[in-house]
C-alpha cells in the first residue's frame, strides 16, 4: 500500500520548518522553500501570501504541538511535585523528537526582539504562561526555591536545556566526561541536575 500524500499546506510547513530552523526568519528564502516543495513562487504564495504569514503559520503549528504535549502532561500528572519533572520531560522529548522545531523556537526567542514589538499574535505566549504558572504553583506549594522569581526559574529551565543541547558536540571534544558521548544520556543528566537546583532546600 502506498502512503497517502500529505496535504500541500502540511508539506510546505514541513519544508519551511527546516529552512527557518537553519537560516532564521531573515535568512530563509521563500524561493528556496518553493523549490524544495517542487512549487513555483506563485504556487507557494497561493497557500501563504507572504513570508511573514508562512512563518506565523509555522510558529502557530509548533506552539500548538508544544501545548498539546504540555496539556497532556498536566492531565496525566496530578501530583504537584511531579509536574516540574513533567515539564522538563516535555522539553527533552520535544528536542529529541522534533530537533528542527526546537532549533526554530530557540532562534525565534533569540532573534525576534524587533518583530515582537509589532507582532499581532504571539503563538508561544500560551505555552510560556502555562509554564510560568506551573513554576509559581511549585513555589507556592513549597516545592521550588522561593529566593528566585518564577520568571527567572523559567529562564533557567529553557535556557539551561537549550544551552546544554547546543554545546554538547563542542563539550564532547573538550572534555572526557563519558556522558557527553550520548546526547540522550547527557540531556537526561542535565535535566536531573537542573531539577535539583530548582527544588526547595
Amino acid at each position: 500500500m502506498t502512503t497517502p500524500a500529505k496535504p500541500r499546506k502540511e508539506q510546505i510547513l514541513e519544508v519551511a520548518e527546516r529552512h527557518f530552523a537553519q537560516h532564521g526568519f531573515a535568512g530563509a528564502s521563500l524561493s528556496a522553500v518553493a523549490r524544495d516543495c517542487e512549487l513555483g513562487n506563485p504556487g507557494l504564495l497561493h497557500h501563504f501570501a507572504s513570508k511573514e504569514l508562512l512563518y506565523r503559520a509555522l510558529l502557530e503549528t509548533l506552539a500548538q504541538d508544544l501545548m498539546q504535549r504540555m496539556d497532556q502532561m498536566l492531565a496525566d500528572t496530578a501530583a504537584p511535585d511531579q509536574r516540574l519533572a513533567g515539564f522538563v520531560a516535555v522539553q527533552l522529548d520535544w528536542m529529541r523528537e522534533r530537533p528542527l522545531a526546537a532549533q526554530l523556537v530557540t532562534r525565534e526567542l533569540l532573534d525576534n526582539s524587533e518583530r515582537i514589538a509589532t507582532a499581532q499574535t504571539r503563538p508561544l505566549e500560551r505555552f510560556l504562561n502555562t509554564a510560568l504558572m506551573l513554576l509559581e504553583d511549585g513555589q507556592r506549594d513549597g516545592l521550588l526555591r522561593r529566593d528566585v522569581p518564577a520568571l527567572a526559574l523559567l529562564t533557567m529551565v529553557l535556557g539551561s536545556l537549550n544551552y546544554a543541547h547546543i554545546v554538547r558536540p563542542t563539550f564532547e571534544r573538550a572534555f572526557a566526561d563519558p556522558l557527553l558521548r550520548q546526547e540522550s544520556d547527557w540531556m537526561q543528566d542535565m535535566a536531573a541536575q537542573l531539577l535539583r537546583l530548582l527544588q526547595a532546600a
